[in-house]
C-alpha cells in the first residue's frame, strides 16, 4: 500500500512534538504543518438541505443535550467497552480493543490522504451502527464545538467526573495524569508503545488556544475553495491541535480513539466537513483527490465515489459516495447548528 506523497509523509510539527512526548509507535502517521491561507478564505453562505433530504438523525452539540441525554451516551459507550468482541481482533478484550485496533491498522491509508475525511465519517457510522446493535442506544449523537471553548476545554462541561472525567492540566514535566473518574475511570488501552497503558490526559492550554474561529473560518473557505485544500487545512489544523493539546492518548494519533474523547473530537471535523459541503449541493455528489500515492510518492490513486472504506469486519464495507451525502437514506443525518 503506497503512503502519502512527499509532502504528506515528512512529519508534521504536530506528530513530531506527539511522538517525543509519548515514544510514539512507528504506526503513527506523519501529515505536513498547517496549510496556507486560501485566497478565498471568507466564509461562505450554507445552502439549504432539498426537501426530499433525510434528517432524521440530528447530531446534538454536547451543551445542547439534556443531563439524561449526555448520562445515557456516556453509559452507552460504556457498555461498548465492556460487550465482548466480534471477532476481528484475535487479542481484543472488548469491541472498542477492535475499534481501536481497525483505525491502528488502517492509519497510513485514512491519515493524510483525501480519504481522511469520508473514513472518518465512516467511522463516526460504525460508532453510531454498534451502539444500536450491541447496547440498544437510540440517543442523538453529540460532536463538541471545540472552538466554543478556545484554550479552555477542562471548562467545556465534557470532563465532568458524571460524564467523560477529567482533562487535568499537563503536569510540570509535560506528562499527562492516568484518569481516574468518570465512567472511564482506570481504563487500559491495550495497544499503546511498550505495552497497555492508563488511558491519561492533560490539557496544554497553549495547544488548545490554537482551536480558534478565525482557523475555523479558514479552513471553510469559500466558493471556490476545493475539497483537497479543506481536507488538509482541516485536518492540519484543529484536528491536528486537539489532538496535541488533549495529553497522552489522544497525541498517539493510530491508536487515539481508545480515549472515547475521540470521536467527540471527530464530530467536530465532521461538522465542519458538512459545513463546507453545504456551500454548494454539487458538494453532496462529488468528489475528488488522491486516495493512494505509489510507493515513490510520485502518481496519484484517484479517489472516487467508488472508493471502498472498511472497518475490517466489524460493520459491512461502504463505499464514498455512501457517505458523501449525510442526508441520503443510508446516512440520514444533520446537525443542530451551523
Amino acid at each position: 500500500m503506497g503512503g502519502s506523497p512527499g509532502g504528506e509523509s515528512g512529519g508534521s510539527d504536530f506528530y513530531e512534538k506527539a511522538s517525543n512526548k509519548a515514544a510514539s509507535s512507528s504506526t503513527t502517521t506523519a501529515i505536513q504543518p498547517a496549510a496556507t491561507q486560501f485566497a478565498e478564505a471568507q466564509s461562505a453562505e450554507t445552502e439549504p438541505p432539498p426537501s426530499d433530504s433525510c434528517t432524521d438523525n440530528v447530531r446534538i452539540e454536547w451543551n445542547n443535550l439534556s443531563d439524561g441525554h449526555k448520562l445515557s451516551y456516556v453509559q452507552a459507550v460504556k457498555c461498548l467497552m465492556d460487550a465482548p468482541p466480534l471477532g476481528v481482533w484475535d487479542e481484543a478484550r472488548n469491541i472498542w480493543d477492535e475499534m481501536t485496533w481497525i483505525h491502528d491498522q488502517l492509519s497510513e491509508r485514512i491519515h493524510g490522504l483525501d480519504t481522511f475525511l469520508p473514513w472518518h465519517r465512516y467511522y463516526l457510522h460504525l460508532l453510531r451502527t454498534l451502539l444500536a446493535e450491541q447496547c440498544a442506544y437510540t440517543g442523538p449523537m453529540p460532536w463538541w464545538r471545540e472552538t466554543k471553548y478556545t484554550g479552555n476545554f477542562a471548562g467545556s462541561g465534557i470532563f465532568e467526573p458524571e460524564y467523560f472525567g477529567a482533562l487535568p492540566p499537563l503536569t510540570d514535566r509535560g506528562e499527562g495524569t492516568c484518569i481516574t473518574d468518570g465512567a472511564f475511570a482506570n481504563t487500559t488501552i491495550l495497544i499503546s508503545p511498550g505495552g497497555p497503558s492508563c488511558l491519561a490526559r492533560g490539557e496544554d492550554k497553549q495547544t488548545t488556544g490554537e482551536a480558534t474561529v478565525a482557523t475555523l473560518d479558514l479552513c471553510h473557505g469559500g466558493p471556490n475553495t476545493e475539497y483537497t485544500q479543506h481536507r488538509r487545512c482541516v485536518e492540519q489544523t484543529i484536528h491536528a491541535t486537539t489532538h496535541e493539546g488533549l495529553g497522552p492518548t489522544m497525541w498517539l494519533l493510530s491508536t487515539s480513539p481508545g480515549d472515547p474523547i475521540f470521536f467527540m473530537h471527530h464530530g467536530f471535523v465532521d461538522w465542519q466537513w458538512k459545513r463546507w459541503q453545504n456551500v454548494d449541493s454539487a458538494r453532496w455528489t462529488e468528489i475528488s483527490g488522491c486516495a493512494e500515492y505509489t510507493g515513490d510518492g510520485s502518481a496519484c490513486i484517484p479517489m472516487t465515489r467508488d472508493t471502498v472504506l472498511t472497518s475490517m469486519g466489524m460493520i459491512p464495507d461502504m463505499t464514498v459516495g455512501d457517505v458523501l451525502d449525510t442526508e441520503n437514506n443510508i446516512m440520514c443525518y444533520t446537525y443542530d447548528e451551523f
